[in-house]
């Protein structure tokens, strides 16, 4: 797939750890993707390029909503169930320690630029849609569901379907986009809203608001595979965990897509990476020394 420049527009600091980054396209073009998907962007630092993959989490849908999209896609053809059109890329990231993506984008300036490729990936709105669908996420994982739930606005509207978000945090201070999702729960009746602190609940929790991890509330739920559609998202231990509850419940790979948010570890240093070259022509050495 070909690749294209962008160059960092903005970003906005939603908390100590987490920064929400908008790219543009350096050449102004117009991106079509589908809610859900991601894009692989290669940075370049002090020691070279190098990868990562963000989901996109552009909320700034305005009309191009299901139920416009399925008129359209039955009338004219031009806009797909499903697929939007856009000139930039919002990414939400969060802190890794030591993460090499994070000591550049913390510290970037805008007009940083990067080459980009996409979109990617499984992630998606089910078509047709289900009576209720479930989008599970930790953390940033929650970034995904944010354009698809502005996809689904006026479906929801329209009581086409139940749309059930579970969000697990570890504590209130990262619970992003809390305004956003307080108002659809406010504004449409087949919205549902769980959130799970796994380290401290808030003083005064709401009703949404619940102690434990997010796998805890999803086993709370009766779900049933010829109703329900599930998307999992974020950390590989919640991923795994819901979908053998959800396999024991008689869901499949066709009703459960999965994407586990995979931090990098850091990089090593050029010293560590020398001295462990080094033992290892020593090694090798005495090895041949003594015969093995």
């Amino acid at each position: 797939m070909p690749q294209f420049e962008v160059m960092l527009e903005s970003y906005t600091e939603l908390n100590k750890n987490t920064r929400e980054f908008r790219f543009v396209p350096v050449d102004d073009l117009t991106l079509d993707y589908k809610p859900g998907q991601f894009y692989r962007f290669v940075f370049t630092d002090q020691q070279g390029e190098f990868e990562r993959s963000y989901s996109l989490c552009n909320t700034d849908l305005g009309e191009q909503n299901y139920s416009l999209a399925r008129l359209a896609a039955q009338s004219t053809k031009s806009l797909p169930p499903g697929e939007c059109q856009s000139r930039h890329l919002d990414l939400v990231i969060s802190t890794v320690k030591g993460g090499r993506a994070t000591a550049l984008l913390f510290d970037c300036k805008v007009g940083m630029k990067a080459r980009v490729s996409g979109p990617f990936g499984r992630l998606l709105i089910p078509e047709p849609l289900p009576k209720r669908l479930f989008l599970v996420a930790t953390s940033v994982g929650i970034a995904p569901y944010m354009p698809m739930l502005s996809w689904l606005s006026s479906a929801l509207r329209d009581q086409l379907l139940e749309v059930h978000v579970l969000f697990g945090v570890r504590d209130e201070t990262e619970f992003i986009f809390a305004d956003r999702l307080g108002d659809f729960a406010r504004q449409y009746q087949g919205f549902r809203l769980r959130v799970s602190y796994s380290r401290k609940l808030p003083a005064e929790p709401a009703a949404f608001e619940y102690s434990g991890y997010v796998q805890h509330q999803l086993r709370q739920l009766d779900m049933t595979p010829e109703t329900d559609h599930v998307l999992l998202c974020g950390n590989p231990k919640m991923v795994d965990e819901c979908f053998a509850d959800l396999k024991q419940a008689g869901f499949g790979v066709r009703q459960v897509i999965r994407e586990k948010y995979v931090f990098a570890r850091a990089v090593r240093s050029k010293e560590s990476k020398a001295l462990t070259a080094a033992q290892k022509g020593l090694l090798a050495e005495k090895m041949k020394k003594y015969g093995f």
